[in-house]
Parts: structure tokens; C-alpha cells; sequence
């Protein structure tokens, strides 16, 4: 549908004027504002525009996209993540699994096992291990966020510190060479701290595409991560920034 000369012409807009109305565009496009508004949501769906009344807008760089589009996205790479970092878990674990489609990602690959203790902030893959799996599932307090089914706040804060973990397995917003794994929103990076504080081992998963990509909040410094997994090998200069403060890294 992205080849089609209609949306070729709204994105080409657009990204000429960063706001777009489906009223001009209908006129402009001789189709009706019905099919416009489909048009805009199925481009919202893939991340290449946020829909407002009576338009659109392009997305903002520094806005996470929603957890339906990014689960569209990198799946094979995500697959491959997961198996390898499934490599270092072991029957009898406890584990925590943060919110994120890797980390789902992971969890999917985590229901060959059968005694594992797995906390998570996550209800989605709270459901997905317990259904398809024998492992112990537990599940923090906290706010549900709605656009991915998250708990967050100061009780899910609360209720981790608790508890000391093998493994801690996070997604992450991105990888900036200078400022080290980073976040679009602050709850993410304040339970990312706390985990990496209480656990065995921390392991970032996250695809190639997030190196080089700077959020908005720096959460991690590279030293506070013991591994990462990531799909294809880092940049030169990112690993051999990774290998100065002892990060280990992990690829297919």
C-alpha cells in the first residue's frame, strides 16, 4: 500500500509541511475525506504519522512509536535476539522481564522452560507465560498503562527492589555512543535502574537499529550493563566503547 501514488503524495506533503488536512487533501486528491481518514490510519499504524482532528501530523523523533506498530517491526531480528539470549538461562532462575516487544520477544522463547520464576511489569507477557508455559509467573503492582499494557509507578518501583534476580532482561529506547542506553519516558529508565542494581546479571536486548538512536532520557551508563544482545555485530567504535568499561556482547 506504501507504493501507491495517494499515499506517496500524503507523506510527500507531509514531510514538506509537517501538518496535513484531510479536507485538502481529499480536494487536492479527488477522493473523499473518508478515504483519507483510512489512509491516515493505516500510515499511523506503521509509524509514519500521528493522527489529530481533522489531519495529521508527522511524528515527532523523540516520541516512542506505539507498541502496535513496534511489534510490526524487526520481528526476525527480535527472534533472534531472544534465542540468543535464552543461552544463559537456566531451570530454577528468577528472572525479570520488563515491557517491551523484545522482551516479549523473550518471554516467547522462555516458555520452554518449566521452573523458572519470572516477575514482570508486563501483563501481556504475564498471560503469554503462564498460558503456555509451567514456569511461576509474578506480577508487579503498579499503574496500567494502557497503550501497552504496562505497570508502572512508584508501587511497581517498590515491589522489585524487593527481590534480587539472576538475570534481568530490558528492552531499551536507544544506544548513544557518548551518553549510553537511553529512554523515552521516565519510568522505564527509573525501574531500568533499580534492576540493574539487583540482579546477577543485566542484559539490555535490543536490535541494531537503536545504535546511534538518542532518546530523551539517559538511563544506563554502559558500566552499569553487564551484557547486551543485539542482532548483528555493534559499530567498531560502539564496541570497542562497550569493551572498555567490561560490557559483554552477544550476536547471532
Amino acid at each position: 500500500m506504501l507504493t501507491q501514488p495517494r499515499i506517496q503524495e500524503i507523506l510527500r506533503l507531509l514531510d514538506a509541511q509537517q501538518r496535513v488536512k484531510a479536507s485538502d487533501l481529499a480536494a487536492l486528491l479527488l477522493v473523499s475525506e473518508e478515504t483519507i481518514r483510512r489512509d491516515f490510519k493505516y500510515l499511523e499504524s506503521i509509524g509514519k504519522l500521528r493522527r489529530i482532528h481533522g489531519g495529521a501530523i508527522a511524528p515527532r523523533s523523540s516520541e516512542e512509536q506505539p507498541l502496535q506498530v513496534r511489534s510490526r517491526l524487526q520481528t526476525k531480528a527480535k527472534t533472534q535476539i531472544a534465542t540468543c539470549a535464552a543461552g544463559f538461562v537456566q531451570e530454577g532462575m528468577a528472572i525479570f522481564l520488563d515491557t517491551g516487544t523484545t522482551t516479549f520477544a523473550m518471554a516467547q522463547a522462555l516458555t520452554r522452560f518449566s521452573r523458572l520464576r519470572i516477575v514482570t511489569n508486563s501483563l501481556d507477557i504475564a498471560q503469554l507465560v503462564a498460558q503456555q508455559s509451567d514456569n511461576h509467573v509474578v506480577v508487579t503492582p503498579g499503574d496500567v498503562r494502557r497503550n501497552d499494557n504496562a505497570l508502572i509507578g512508584p508501587h511497581t518501583l517498590e515491589f522489585s527492589r524487593q527481590f534480587h534476580y539472576d538475570i534481568a532482561f530490558m528492552g531499551i529506547g536507544g544506544i548513544d555512543l557518548e551518553l549510553g542506553f537511553m529512554d523515552y519516558e521516565e519510568p522505564e529508565a527509573v525501574l531500568r535502574r533499580t534492576l540493574a542494581r539487583h540482579c546477577v546479571r543485566s542484559v539490555i536486548l535490543a536490535d541494531y537499529g537503536k545504535f546511534g538512536h538518542r532518546t530523551f532520557i539517559n538511563t544506563l551508563p554502559f558500566s552499569a550493563v553487564t551484557t547486551l544482545v543485539t542482532n548483528l555485530p555493534p559499530p567498531g567504535d560502539y564496541r570497542q566503547r562497550m569493551e572498555q568499561e567490561h560490557v559483554d556482547i552477544l550476536y547471532p
